[in-house]
């Protein structure tokens, strides 16, 4: 009931009323602009989102009924599309020497850093137990279940998950030996 009346206070335009939201909701509108913000949004960016937030109850509030829903959510969706919308407008930064590519040349660029990783990880593929390396071959390359190749293979399905994980350890570990990560080749 009390944030009705501030509702209607606030289409007074009353500051006060407002002032009384933020220190009411100010904490609950931060925690909805961060959590829409998916971690990409800079703590200065979630604070500017969350005042736009007020703003635009401030400037809407005319138009909200409490029949439609509490005060609370209403804030809670305009802090989670102003949140949403900033998300949006992020552009990825490209690095400075990628920015003078030309197409054809990034083409060329692009290709080679592939060739480089293949080459990497079958160089790699070949320092696992040949049994190993053929349940990793048919998984990752030919797409097969893990039940498929037990059964074609002979053994268990949870034999096949096994080797699949030590492989993929085996991997990692050959990978950060040759100072690689493994998120820079898959």
């Amino acid at each position: 009931m009390e944030d009705n009346f501030l509702l209607l206070r606030l289409k007074q335009h009353d500051e006060q009323a407002l002032s009384q939201l933020l220190n009411r909701y100010g904490g609950f509108v931060l925690a909805c602009v961060r959590a829409a913000g998916a971690h990409l949004l800079s703590e200065a960016d979630v604070e500017e989102a969350a005042a736009d937030a007020f703003l635009k109850l401030w400037h809407s509030a005319a138009s909200i009924t409490p029949e439609k829903g509490n005060l609370k959510a209403y804030l809670g969706a305009i802090a989670r599309n102003e949140a949403r919308s900033r998300v949006r407008r992020i552009r990825p930064a490209v690095p400075l020497e990628e920015d003078f590519l030309l197409p054809q040349e990034a083409a060329v660029h692009c290709a080679l850093e592939q060739e480089e990783c293949s080459a990497l990880l079958h160089q790699v593929l070949n320092t696992l137990e040949p049994a190993t390396k053929e349940v990793f071959v048919r998984y990752y390359y030919h797409r097969q279940k893990t039940a498929q190749i037990a059964m074609e293979m002979h053994m268990n399905a949870s034999t096949v998950r096994s080797r699949l994980a030590r492989g993929r350890s085996a991997l990692r570990k050959a990978l950060q030996e040759r100072g690689i990560s493994h998120e820079d080749v898959v």
